[in-house]
């Protein structure tokens, strides 16, 4: 049975509102106002995406964890004896830099929203989201309104989903440059692979439609004058002079570091439509 991955469920935190706090080598935590306490999710040292048990949650939620009743833990079990280092706030193991943690499997993001609920996460409603779901307004209906701009509605969206920022939900899928591997928040921009004015609002909200890159690639990237293929390999335009790309460090070598079944349309619009070839 397929489970969700590390980078996924980083971004289903941040869809549901968690927000990065702790930054570790191995392990990123992230909080929420409404959860008691820190969750953590695997990070490889490569910085591709961890598949077996890559979410870690407090061991104080043991006597908590119906784990029969959320379908993600089954059969794979927690492992309530896991132990790293980088779990920022978590117990201790005697006589060892290790801390002690529960780690475990997540299927879909809504067991991950099921097992939160468990352990206690009780989610705001903001003004809007009472005001959209009230019953004289149906969603559908605020949602289909002629006068809302795209921005209005994205905004619903956003808040009725609970995501932040476009940008927080990059620096939690990838982590660093999606190429590069620089991991300086400050030198990095979120993109769009199918542009803003092209996309649905959906495509829009979606990670998937999103790489994070330095800025040289950002802006080559956003003009067009490289791409990439289905298997991540980057695509030099003929625009781009081999001077330029000795002097922009953009070589052939160049590759995604991961690359995903859901980033392959996007990418296929890109090359389609704004790769200068």
């Amino acid at each position: 049975m397929r489970k969700l991955n590390s980078f996924e469920i980083a971004a289903a935190l941040i869809r549901k509102g968690f927000v990065l706090t702790i930054k570790n080598q191995h392990a990123n935590g992230y909080e929420h106002p409404d959860f008691n306490g820190r969750v953590f999710v695997k990070m490889s040292r490569a910085g591709a995406p961890v598949a077996k048990q890559p979410f870690i949650i407090h061991p104080e939620h043991a006597p908590a964890g119906n784990w029969d009743s959320i379908k993600a833990l089954s059969p794979s079990l927690p492992n309530t004896g896991y132990r790293n280092t980088n779990m920022t706030g978590y117990p201790a193991v005697a006589g060892s830099d290790s801390k002690l943690a529960i780690a475990l499997d997540i299927a879909v993001e809504a067991d991950l929203h099921q097992l939160l609920d468990l352990l206690g996460y009780k989610s705001s409603v903001s003004a809007l989201q009472s005001w959209a779901a009230q019953p004289s307004v149906s969603t559908e209906e605020f949602l289909n309104e002629p006068n809302l701009t795209d921005t209005e509605r994205d905004a619903l969206i956003k808040a009725r989903i609970g995501q932040s920022g476009y940008r927080d939900d990059l620096l939690a899928y990838w982590g660093s440059c999606a190429v590069t591997d620089c991991c300086v928040p400050e030198l990095l921009r979120a993109s769009h692979i199918k542009p803003w004015c092209a996309a649905s609002p959906a495509e829009r909200l979606d990670p998937f439609n999103g790489l994070l890159l330095t800025p040289n690639l950002d802006l080559a990237f956003d003009r067009g004058l490289i791409s990439f293929d289905d298997h991540g390999q980057i695509l030099l335009g003929e625009d781009l002079d081999p001077d330029s790309n000795r002097a922009l460090n953009i070589t052939p070598s160049l590759r995604l570091r991961q690359i995903e079944p859901q980033h392959r349309g996007y990418l296929a619009w890109h090359r389609e439509h704004l790769f200068r070839k």
